[in-house]
């Protein structure tokens, strides 16, 4: 309750000892998950809807994806250890945070301006860029509000969308237009995503055995998608009550989805954030400088024969009366999967007489069918 008086160690050696390590913050700001692996799959899910969490914000260590993006600097043992902590954090929380992926800080700025430029923007100039809540698998606005229309759900928050083309245009569809404050800027954004992406691939395939080229095959063109979005301040005319999330509790439904997150997550003010269900705990996720927060989503869950976990997460708010309810949140993502025609079953190695194979063989158009039509782990939020 608001006001009450809490021993906030003795809280986290009660409720966080089963998320997070015991390490403490003035022990250092990272912290690194300890469940033992594949021990999530024991656990209910955290409470859907219930107010943000009341555990210490944290500080993933990064995993170097410098040996893969950089190959000829780096030897095999150090690609191993990035793999191997890799493994580590997707058999036990879901989420990872990477630095050495190699895109520079100007163009992440850069980005982050034009976006804040293009949604300050009037509603008339934005909607010139909405193509309706389906999209009709056009790049494009969304409104605060296109949610409910075409999901039945009502988050208060708005997005831009690049929808990669087939082909040799990738990111730069000649029958599109972009708005002028994004257009260019955002899709050499969503090159370098692609491009880290192909990255991480190849530091999965390690970490689970395999030849590094094994996911090449199956993302020649991949099916993927850049959303910028942003929350808008919790202020009139936004009206929303006490405590309502600024994203509800879900899990992606394809490949890596590679997120910059906001910088002032958690931060002053009072800020919310992103919080991740680990264990059956939301755990609040402080941001990292110059660092990347991936997950995956649920068709990596099945490719892995659920080695791997696709992590339900959310994004909390700040209460009404704090200084950060008068700011925006901004964050952008790649939601990356792989060719819709690819069809997709457990990968051998991860298969064996104590792991039999747990699923089907599926394409990926069928998986995300399957995903959108269930709504796959959110849900299990339903209030």
């Amino acid at each position: 309750r608001s006001g009450a008086d809490v021993d906030v160690d003795q809280f986290e050696s009660l409720i966080g000892c089963s998320c997070c390590s015991r390490q403490r913050a003035r022990q250092g700001p990272e912290v690194e998950p300890m469940l033992p692996p594949d021990a999530w799959q024991n656990y209910p899910p955290a409470a859907p809807s219930g107010p943000r969490s009341l555990l210490r914000p944290r500080v993933f260590e990064s995993i170097d994806l410098a040996p893969f993006v950089n190959p000829e600097k780096y030897d095999d043992a150090a690609r191993l250890r990035s793999a191997q902590a890799w493994d580590r954090s997707f058999r036990t929380v879901g989420f990872a945070v990477v630095e050495g992926h190699g895109v520079a800080d100007d163009l992440v700025e850069d980005m982050r301006t034009a976006a804040r430029v293009f949604f300050q923007n009037t509603s008339d100039h934005k909607h010139r860029f909405y193509h309706g809540p389906k999209m009709t698998g056009r790049s494009g606005y969304s409104p605060v509000g296109a949610g409910r229309q075409e999901a039945g759900h009502s988050d208060p928050v708005e997005g831009y969308t690049f929808i990669r083309t087939p082909g040799p245009s990738k990111w730069n569809n000649p029958t599109e237009k972009h708005p002028e404050e994004l257009n260019g800027i955002g899709q050499r954004y969503c090159d370098e995503m692609e491009r880290v992406m192909h990255a991480l691939h190849r530091m999965s395939a390690m970490a689970l055995g395999l030849d590094m080229d094994y996911f090449d095959e199956f993302y020649a063109d991949p099916a993927s998608v850049l959303v910028i979005s942003n929350y808008p301040p919790l202020r009139p005319p936004l009206k929303v009550p006490e405590g309502k999330l600024r994203y509800r509790a879900h899990s992606d439904y394809t490949g890596f989805t590679v997120l910059l997150q906001d910088e002032n997550d958690f931060g002053e003010g009072g800020a919310g954030g992103l919080e991740v269900d680990i264990a059956g705990c939301w755990v609040p996720i402080k941001p990292k400088k110059g660092s990347l927060v991936v997950n995956i989503g649920d068709l990596f869950e099945l490719w892995t024969n659920d080695r791997w976990r696709s992590t339900p997460h959310r994004v909390v708010s700040p209460r009404l009366r704090d200084p950060a309810a008068g700011r925006a949140r901004l964050t952008a993502m790649l939601f990356s999967g792989p060719k819709l025609e690819k069809v997709i079953s457990p990968i051998h190695t991860c298969v064996d007489a104590e792991h039999p194979s747990r699923y089907p063989a599926v394409s990926a158009a069928e998986h995300m069918k399957n995903m959108w039509t269930s709504k796959s782990k959110e849900a299990r939020y339903k209030p």
